[in-house]
């Protein structure tokens, strides 16, 4: 048996604790127990981990071997477009951009909000309600708080009124004027 600790730092972008090299530690060991313990320096909170484990020989992938990219996943990593009809795919835009603009405006990747495969499901469930948006997975108590109501608008109000509203002529204070003057530029 083999011991290491390993310390996470919080991330307030994530809100969370940065789990990444505790992930790739792991990956190819068995684990045989986790303690952990909290604490904060310097106002920054931290987790530190002690992993007690066994090497354990894992293959590696046929990809890493070979050289070659593997076949399966490009498949795998579009599986969500078969859940959609062409008739969804505005509505799949339209959740892309906000995606990508939340996403900025977080600091987070995009994949930490929503997935394609998520995204997807959520039009093909088409809630009408937080609750019906926490039973598609993925989506837990934090993302529902996060997240939830700005999503839950893209299915309440029809997206096609919003498209008009949109499009349409954006009324000013002063619209008799401008039809006045207008009016008086005309031949």
């Amino acid at each position: 048996m083999q011991a290491r600790v390993i310390t996470l730092r919080f991330n307030s972008m994530m809100e969370a604790f940065d789990d990444a090299p505790l992930r790739d530690f792991i990956k190819d060991k068995e684990v045989l127990a986790l303690n952990d313990h909290f604490f904060v320096r310097n106002e920054v909170p931290y987790l530190a981990v002690m992993v007690n484990y066994h090497l354990t020989a894992l293959p590696l992938p046929k990809a890493a071997v070979a050289g070659t990219a593997d076949p399966t996943r490009k498949a795998s990593d579009e599986s969500w477009r078969h859940l959609m009809t062409e008739t969804d795919v505005p509505l799949f835009n339209s959740l892309r951009d906000w995606r990508a603009a939340r996403c900025k405006q977080d600091g987070v990747p995009p994949y930490i909000i929503c997935t394609n495969r998520q995204l997807a499901a959520l039009i093909v469930a088409r809630p009408a309600s937080l609750a019906a948006i926490g039973r598609i997975e993925g989506f837990g108590a934090a993302k529902l708080e996060k997240y939830g109501s700005e999503l839950l608008a893209f299915f309440t109000k029809p997206v096609a009124a919003e498209v008009a509203a949109a499009s349409a002529p954006v009324p000013t204070e002063n619209a008799e004027v401008v039809g006045k003057v207008e009016d008086s530029l005309a031949p």
